[in-house]
């Protein structure tokens, strides 16, 4: 009877010390795919955030075209009313296609030392520019998420 204990003893300690080792290896595997799938993760995240930005810049570029192209269509028309109601009406897309832009960037869904590197300039120009300057005056402002962004940019009190 001895004997027999002795054996089922050291048959439950081999078999625990299998489990253990199937158990640790299962968890090393596992361990492996989480890295997998989370470098998965990453890459698509890092690829929707560079479409979003290419829509971004394709947006203000069709709305930046279109308001150049009013402004040269209506160099020579003769009814000032009607060309200054169209302009500010393309104008009014330009700033639309800026505030979006700027909204994504509030938002996290672009770079955002890459989007401060490629729109600075041309928000600080927006909004500092005697043709548009009023249009970002708050509180009436409709364009919230560019006067957001340009203030974080330039205030000079950071």
């Amino acid at each position: 009877m001895d004997l027999a204990m002795v054996i089922l003893t050291a048959l439950a300690v081999l078999v625990s010390v299998i489990a253990l080792y199937v158990s640790f290896k299962a968890s090393q595997k596992g361990n492996e795919l989480a890295s997998v799938a989370n470098d998965l993760t990453k890459t698509a995240n890092d690829m929707q955030m560079a479409q979003v930005e290419m829509q971004i810049r394709e947006l203000i570029l069709s709305a930046r075209s279109r308001y150049e192209d009013k402004v040269v269509q209506f160099k020579n028309d003769e009814d000032i009313e009607l060309c200054k109601s169209m302009l500010d009406s393309a104008l009014e897309g330009v700033l639309n296609a800026y505030d979006e832009a700027c909204a994504k960037y509030l938002d996290g869904k672009v770079d955002k030392e890459r989007f401060k590197k490629l729109y600075h300039d041309e928000i600080r120009q927006l909004v500092d520019d005697a043709t548009t300057k009023e249009k970002y005056m708050e509180p009436q402002t409709k364009f919230h998420a560019t006067v957001k962004v340009y203030t974080e940019w330039n205030n000079l009190e950071s």
